[in-house]
């Protein structure tokens, strides 16, 4: 009975990775479903080993003798960061990205955890949580940025720093308040990798910058943050 419990465990893990997974590939990202129900069952596998896997060594130890049921799974929370890392750094452009992605893959093995462990309610709660903050959060980024005047994309463009002057210059003439500020990613076989940051006149939507940029001849791709 106690292995259908650990079967059940890991079914519901894999299943709540997957649709975090399938919510995250929906929208064009890397780490999709085959990556999040993995973690997830992998998670869930190491804390049933941490939990189970040695009290069979009390048979043929002394009586006194304790198990740590944290001691492996304590190592999935600090592990998971090298693939949240991997999510985040897009070495084809140098643009740090995919921050969202990175912490849904270090919950999702929480997920994983929580399922291992018999507490399937905070899995189920976990797996909620995520979907609704995955889903709407989105909405509500955009909305918390009309609400203030802050603004930050991330433009390709073929040519030098004087053609990026250029356009910086055009741009501070008609939407921002101050001068704006830039940061070089790459500079390499005349292409220009950077972000671009500041703060915006009054009435000034980013939509209407992101707009303007498309329409520019040397502009190759704009990013809205």
């Amino acid at each position: 009975m106690l292995r259908l419990d650990w079967f059940l465990r890991m079914i519901l893990a894999a299943l709540c990775g997957g649709i975090i997974g399938f919510e995250r590939k929906s929208k064009a990202k890397n780490a999709g479903i085959r990556t999040h129900a993995l973690i997830a069952v992998g998670a869930a596998m190491v804390m049933i080993i941490s939990k189970y896997g040695f009290f069979d060594l009390i048979k043929i130890t002394h009586s006194n003798w304790n198990v740590d049921p944290s001691r492996i799974a304590a190592q999935v929370v600090s592990g998971i960061g090298f693939l949240g890392a991997g999510t985040i750094i897009n070495r084809h452009d140098q643009i740090i990205d995919g921050l969202t992605t990175a912490a849904g893959i270090w919950v999702t093995g929480a997920i994983g955890l929580a399922y291992g462990s018999g507490l399937y309610s905070i899995g189920v709660i976990g797996t909620s949580c995520v979907l609704i903050a995955e889903v709407t959060g989105k909405y509500l980024d955009q909305f918390a940025l009309r609400q203030g005047n802050g603004f930050s994309c991330f433009i390709q463009l073929v040519g030098d720093t004087k053609v990026l002057r250029a356009i910086i210059d055009q741009l501070n003439q008609k939407y921002f308040k101050v001068p704006l500020k830039y940061t070089l990613y790459d500079y390499e076989n005349g292409k220009i990798t950077c972000q671009l940051y500041g703060e915006l006149k009054p009435g000034i939507k980013p939509e209407n910058i992101f707009t303007d940029l498309t329409t520019l001849e040397n502009i190759k791709s704009v990013e809205l943050e």
